[in-house]
């Protein structure tokens, strides 16, 4: 079968870093460690597993970083991933082998949960996380599987375990789940990327006092304006915009955009907050005495955390969803307003809907209900061949006024 292969071999490694600290799209070229390559086709892990055929995958900004060599050496989840593996865990795909224990049947499209936690490592006593329906969490993570020895923590970053960047992967039937009757398959990618911003605003707990701030409007932020208006509809949710095409979908979705750059947001959520704005000696303002009563941050830079502790109300919350690779942070202000920074992890089961479904049914819920409106993210398709393409504008969005790239095993796809 033909996959996409991250190998970051010591041999390669050096001189890939190099191109990509040149240039991004160098990191894409010939040095890459991301190639496409014809791999035998995988063997189930165990007769329980389902052989899939992959529809779609997501390219998610983590697979960008990962491939862009833009993570830190020294990155504790290092520990938790095995090389060489085929990335892609925003998954949509066709049942062709519904294994030996579950009740999908031969044709059906699922969309994947791509945690690979204890039930699917086949462990008989759960681990608390698991136990409690949060395998992002499972203790046993470092350890290999019924498909060898290979780490992870989902598809898409275990040795031995091919995620979605190919034309067939298995996958256990817990991670399973079906696509609602009418949803075209092609908007199912959205559901990972809905289902983080679902868990999002689970954690960021009680209703804020104040209006809702989101940073970035990829995927994921689009995600989470859509989790934020849905559970608090009364409540303003205001959302930067770095490129214009961002902007018509962010008002489709009851929001409203901003500026992304701080000195302008700043301001303008002093101003719509009746806060006073300070200009310290040096670096940018911050609002004093109000602001924005929760931060939702999907970008999880250095800048997006000084931007979220310069617009916050005091005593207000950060939930930070996306991560990029260390710098410097000014972190005073987290001190001065106490603010409450909470980190977001993937999902699972829902922590406060009634019955506790899994958030990845409720994301599919949600698409099938808006799909139309919903389906405009998914702006760029691209075959297998053409990855470095979809890469490139996966990693630079305003070039083709992106929001969701995915890839497809069937050539065919529209850049």
């Amino acid at each position: 079968m033909r996959a996409l292969v991250f190998d970051p071999a010591p041999r390669r490694l050096p001189l890939a870093g190099v191109a990509s600290r040149i240039h991004s799209d160098w990191a894409l070229g010939p040095l890459s460690l991301l190639a496409l390559r014809e791999l035998p086709e995988p063997s189930a892990p165990s007769p329980e597993w389902v052989r899939l055929r992959v529809v779609g995958a997501g390219i998610c900004g983590s697979d960008v970083k990962e491939v862009l060599l833009q993570a830190a050496a020294d990155n504790p989840l290092s520990g938790l991933v095995s090389f060489p593996h085929v990335p892609g865990h925003e998954v949509v795909a066709r049942v062709e082998d519904p294994g030996s224990s579950s009740s999908l049947v031969r044709g059906q499209v699922v969309a994947l949960d791509p945690w690979v936690g204890c039930v699917a490592r086949g462990l008989v006593k759960l681990c608390p996380a698991c136990a409690s329906g949060f395998p992002p969490h499972c203790r046993c993570q470092p350890d290999g599987g019924p498909w060898g020895t290979g780490r992870g923590l989902h598809l898409g970053n275990i040795r031995g375990l091919p995620g979605g960047f190919a034309e067939v992967l298995h996958a256990h039937p817990s991670q399973c789940h079906p696509l609602p009757e009418g949803l075209d398959p092609t908007v199912g990618v959205l559901a990972d990327p809905l289902a983080v911003g679902l868990h999002a605003v689970e954690r960021a707990g009680a209703e804020p006092k104040g209006p809702i701030l989101v940073l970035g409007a990829g995927t994921i932020g689009l995600g989470l304006a859509l989790a934020a208006r849905a559970r608090w509809p009364d409540l303003p949710v205001w959302v930067t915009a770095a490129w214009s095409h961002q902007r018509g979908l962010i008002s489709q979705l009851g929001a409203e955009p901003l500026p992304a750059v701080a000195s302008a947001v700043v301001p303008e959520v002093a101003r719509r907050t009746g806060a006073r704005l300070v200009r310290p000696w040096r670096g940018g303002p911050w609002a004093l005495g109000a602001g924005a009563a929760l931060v939702l941050d999907s970008i999880g830079s250095s800048d997006t955390t000084e931007l979220a502790l310069r617009c916050l109300a005091p005593r207000g919350r950060i939930v930070v969803v996306g991560v990029a690779k260390p710098a410097r942070t000014e972190t005073t202000l987290a001190y001065y307003k106490e603010a409450e920074i909470i980190g977001c992890n993937g999902y699972g089961r829902s922590a406060i809907a009634e019955g506790t479904p899994h958030l990845l049914d409720l994301a599919l819920a949600i698409l099938a209900e808006r799909g139309e409106e919903l389906g405009r993210w998914c702006t760029h398709r691209f075959p297998l061949s053409s990855y470095r393409a979809a890469f490139a504008l996966a990693a630079n969005p305003q070039r083709g006024a992106a929001i969701k790239v995915s890839l497809q095993p069937e050539e065919g796809g529209q850049g």
